[in-house]
């Protein structure tokens, strides 16, 4: 399914899916539900702990949710937890709307 696309304040096309922020934080994966990192696969353990992404509510390691970024349209205005994988949408997303 394709997305229709608008313009940003450069001219350039942005997903629309990116332009219109959601307004509420997604519902967290459950800790039961998952055994091993959303992302590296690598199992969760006494050593190897779970941390949700604010951003998408899904579990990772460490290593795969150690940035941190605030994510103003869920009213997290401090830094919060987020993976790899959103910390770079967000922050492409924050730097279309500043161009």
């Amino acid at each position: 399914m394709s997305t229709p696309d608008q313009p940003n304040a450069a001219g350039n096309q942005a997903p629309v899916a990116l332009s219109r922020p959601r307004e509420k934080a997604p519902e967290w994966q459950k800790d039961k539900d998952t055994k091993n990192c959303t992302k590296c696969k690598n199992p969760f353990s006494l050593f190897v702990r779970r941390h949700h992404c604010r951003h998408c509510g899904q579990i990772f390691c460490e290593e795969c949710s150690a940035k941190t970024c605030t994510i103003p349209q869920f009213n997290m205005n401090s830094p919060v937890r987020v993976c790899d994988d959103c910390f770079i949408t967000i922050k492409r997303t924050n730097f279309d709307f500043q161009i």
